[in-house]
């Protein structure tokens, strides 16, 4: 089974597949190819116009025949790449994972989820972080982010929530609010295992800590027997 690509090689990939669809000459496809891969490696700030020129092969100059500045690239070409590329790779599995909710209970389709999206996180960690970052100071690529990839997890999501409260697996609370539930309990999740890491939260291997999470999410943290 051949082991899927990781998020930069994806993104480079779909640069290739954009040769028969694109009309960018030979020149800029090589400045796109040497753009993404030091924005991914290093982030946008920390690259600079010499290095793409030098990594694509060009001379710096060709780079402002073609783009007014560093930013111009990002936003005319790298962006919509990222972004074309990066909804359906962080969705991919979400859909499969929620395909068969007629046949899983909510807490197993939960801690699927959670699963899944550390083991995303830890496959792809570094270039993760840069495309949060990047998302953060460019309204751009978080606005572009936020109408792909969070509006497809919150349809997702809401047609899931909806239909787990038709059964009475859930309780009739407003959509809104649980859809908010999982996914800050998800983050969480993710940031304590990602960026607040120590002992005290080490001492729980990484399916203790899902479990845990769920458990919270679906009974709450009040004694009922009270």
């Amino acid at each position: 089974m051949n082991k899927p690509p990781t998020f930069v090689e994806g993104l480079l990939q779909y640069v290739e597949e954009l040769k028969d669809e694109s009309e960018m000459t030979e020149k800029q496809r090589n400045i796109l190819r040497a753009s993404v891969k030091l924005f991914a490696e290093k982030g946008f700030h920390a690259s600079s116009t010499s290095e793409i020129a030098k990594e694509a092969g060009v001379a710096e100059g060709t780079i402002f025949r073609h783009y007014k500045s560093k930013k111009d690239i990002l936003l005319a070409v790298v962006a919509p790449v990222l972004v074309k590329f990066a909804a359906p790779f962080i969705l991919k599995d979400v859909r499969e994972i929620f395909k068969e909710q007629n046949h899983k209970t909510f807490s197993q389709i939960v801690t699927e989820l959670y699963r899944n999206r550390i083991d995303l996180v830890l496959a792809n960690e570094k270039h993760i972080r840069i495309l949060l970052q990047e998302a953060f100071f460019h309204d751009e690529i978080r606005e572009a982010l936020v109408a792909t990839v969070f509006t497809g997890v919150k349809e997702m999501a809401n047609k899931l929530i909806e239909a787990k409260v038709e059964v009475g697996e859930l309780r009739p609370l407003p959509t809104q609010a649980v859809f908010r539930a999982i996914l800050s309990s998800m983050i969480g999740l993710v940031l304590f295992r990602q960026v607040l890491d120590n002992d005290e939260f080490t001492q729980f291997s990484d399916d203790e800590q899902i479990a845990l999470t769920v458990d919270i999410l679906l009974n709450g943290i009040g004694n009922h027997s009270i």
